[in-house]
């Protein structure tokens, strides 16, 4: 028996002594399964969580987004009186053709309305200050505009307009408003602004109605009659939040502000044009005119 005490010893200390490392390595074994849990836990929440944002994103290119335009007065503008001695038929030049309308027709800026360029004469005043970068406009100065859907949405849209026409797009309407815009792009303008301002207050629903109103503001913005072209174009927007003649609207909205002088306000309005229809052509001529003021 007393021979047998070393050896229980001994064998006691080697029981002893692996027992030690099979428990840290027990409890390591816990720790990193712990770890591992509260990893997938995190990334689970993580994946909901871009989830939700998806769907709220989604949901709201679906509804329209509504967007502050910052440098554009809520009060009305004043509007000038019709110059005659300043109306004039834009120049033979360039042109470019920025779209197709409904029902087939092209689209065609002419003159320095193909640039992205105020019109001027050489016997006008001199050029009021072109944009200069600056401090924006108070924050008073400033109306609500509505984006209007994604670019795709609004082709879809116009896809299937072109398929299924309205009764009230067919006959006199759609070529009275054909008329209308013929007579702004050969310069008649007293023709084309009572033909547009008929045609809209006939057909307010129509189709073709934000056009027309778009059409209007390019009749005095034609004429230099910026303060005009000003409310008319601003009229889109207002009247037409989802009409897909927004863009153009706004971007000529700058370009009046520029036209009249009021820099700061057209720098404001064109990196709204910017920001709001990124990869558009007015968002590519806001560029344009901010990059080079």
């Amino acid at each position: 028996m007393k021979g047998q005490l070393p050896f229980i010893s001994v064998a006691l200390g080697l029981v002893i002594g692996c027992a030690s490392p099979m428990t840290a390595l027990r409890d390591d074994n816990r720790r990193l399964t712990q770890s591992v849990s509260e990893l997938r836990t995190e990334r689970r929440t993580q994946e909901r969580k871009i989830r939700d944002l998806q769907r709220q994103m989604d949901l709201a290119r679906a509804n329209g987004v509504s967007a502050t335009i910052e440098g554009m007065p809520q009060l009305p503008v004043e509007v000038a009186g019709p110059d005659k001695s300043t109306a004039a038929v834009p120049a033979p030049g360039a042109s470019r053709v920025v779209g197709i309308t409904e029902d087939g027709e092209e689209i065609v800026y002419e003159g320095d309305a193909a640039t992205g360029k105020v019109a001027t004469m050489e016997d006008d005043p001199p050029t009021p200050p072109r944009i200069a970068r600056g401090n924006p406009p108070p924050a008073g100065d400033r109306i609500e505009v509505r984006r209007t859907p994604p670019i795709a949405a609004r082709s879809a849209r116009t896809a299937t307009r072109e398929r299924e026409l309205p009764t009230e797009r067919t006959g006199d309407a759609a070529n009275d408003y054909r008329l209308a815009v013929e007579l702004v792009k050969g310069g008649d303008h007293d023709k084309a602004v009572a033909a547009l301002r008929a045609f809209i207050q006939k057909h307010p629903r129509h189709d073709f109605a934000d056009n027309a109103q778009y059409w209007l503001g390019e009749a005095f913005y034609a004429a230099k009659q910026y303060p005009q072209a000003l409310v008319e174009f601003r009229a889109v927007i207002e009247t037409y939040p989802r009409g897909n003649k927004v863009p153009d609207a706004l971007l000529k909205v700058g370009y009046c502000y520029s036209a009249l002088g009021q820099a700061d306000k057209a720098r404001a309005v064109l990196e709204q044009v910017v920001n709001l229809y990124p990869k558009t052509e007015p968002a590519a001529l806001a560029g344009k005119r901010l990059e080079n003021p």
